[in-house]
């Protein structure tokens, strides 16, 4: 197993104190962040075996994840990455292996053992500066994809959104619901309902609300108590995410898990937004460990002393968690996928062997 060199630990020390200190701003800006990073390891990095390699990358994995392991953005990069590494290995053994003696290796017990004698096959200069080359070339593939993502989605915005139509967000924070509806209002006219997302997010829902209002589309910002009163006026619900599951479910801002609901009750079609960067091949199985929480005071003042003294507990959940029954599409930079459809394109772009880093 290939260790972590003090090169390589001073490359990932600033990367993953901005994760602990939470100081990355942005979803797509920590994507981007971890794909350059580990575009540097694997520039750095030394090793005999391809093998070699993907252990490194898991123990950065392992690393990254630690140092905020409530965000699971950092480790699909790094399963995208070791991805990537893969399917070069598989693409070079089916070069090097004649089709008759690959038929008859599906059919050899000792496949295993094959395996495992390629694990520890050094590989020459030449092998090993050319796989580097192509992995590089991949991740950078990668980051023109993170950061062209919002191109990706707004392409589908005029084809899903109609003329005097009424809208309504519950997620203002979310950059890539902005331009959804920005690219829409090229060609078509709607008004949107932006929700408050008291106590978190009111100065950011006030920002969102004046940027479409600038770009001349009907805005009204309404109080969260108001969603069930408006939505059976509402035509769709769009909701940026924070992370998409491979059972279809989705991580999203606090409140909007209420906002779905009561579309789902009016029949209001729901859609939810997400680069592919934030599609996880994990299971959330443990729902109430990926839900971060955020200062309790702005839910209750610490200056009310009455009320403070005679309540238990007081929490401020920032996300909420959605089941995929209450999302009718996602739509993403490779197009819109029914939520039952997203562990296919799971399986594309993600190995089921690195689905556990630390292992």
């Amino acid at each position: 197993m290939s260790a972590i060199t003090p090169e390589i630990q001073s490359l990932l020390d600033p990367v993953v104190a901005s994760l602990k200190r939470h100081q990355v701003n942005g979803d797509k800006e920590m994507a981007l962040s971890i794909a350059q990073l580990l575009m540097k390891v694997i520039s750095a990095a030394r090793w005999t075996n391809t093998y070699e390699l993907i252990d490194l990358m898991r123990q950065i994995g392992t690393v990254i994840h630690r140092a905020y392991p409530r965000k699971v953005i950092p480790g699909n990069i790094v399963r995208r990455v070791l991805a990537i590494i893969r399917d070069e290995i598989e693409t070079t053994d089916e070069n090097n292996v004649p089709m008759m003696s690959s038929m008859f290796s599906l059919l050899s017990t000792s496949n295993k053992q094959d395996l495992q004698d390629q694990k520890n096959l050094p590989q020459s200069k030449k092998q090993t500066s050319d796989m580097r080359s192509i992995i590089i070339q991949g991740i950078r593939d990668l980051v023109d994809e993170i950061s062209n993502v919002n191109e990706g989605l707004e392409t589908m915005s005029v084809d899903l959104i109609h003329d005097n139509e009424v809208l309504l967000t519950p997620t203002p924070t979310s950059d890539t619901v902005l331009h959804f509806l920005l690219k829409a209002r090229t060609k078509r006219k709607f008004t949107v309902l932006v929700t408050e997302n008291f106590p978190n997010d009111l100065k950011q829902a006030q920002v969102f609300a004046r940027k479409l209002a600038e770009h001349k589309i009907e805005t009204i910002l309404i109080p969260d108590s108001h969603t069930y009163a408006v939505m059976s006026r509402v035509g769709k619900v769009i909701i940026g995410t924070n992370a998409v599951f491979a059972n279809g479910g989705c991580l999203s801002s606090s409140g909007v898990a209420s906002v779905v609901e009561c579309a789902k009750e009016h029949r209001t079609p729901v859609f939810a937004v997400a680069g592919l960067y934030k599609l996880s091949p994990l299971y959330p199985f443990t729902r109430n460990d990926l839900i971060e929480v955020g200062n309790s005071g702005r839910v209750l003042s610490h200056d009310d002393s009455e009320l403070v003294e005679n309540v238990e507990v007081v929490t401020n959940p920032l996300e909420d968690y959605i089941p995929p029954e209450h999302i009718d599409i996602f739509i993403t930079n490779i197009g819109g996928f029914a939520p039952s459809f997203i562990y296919r394109i799971v399986l594309d772009n993600y190995k089921i062997e690195d689905n556990k880093l630390d292992t």
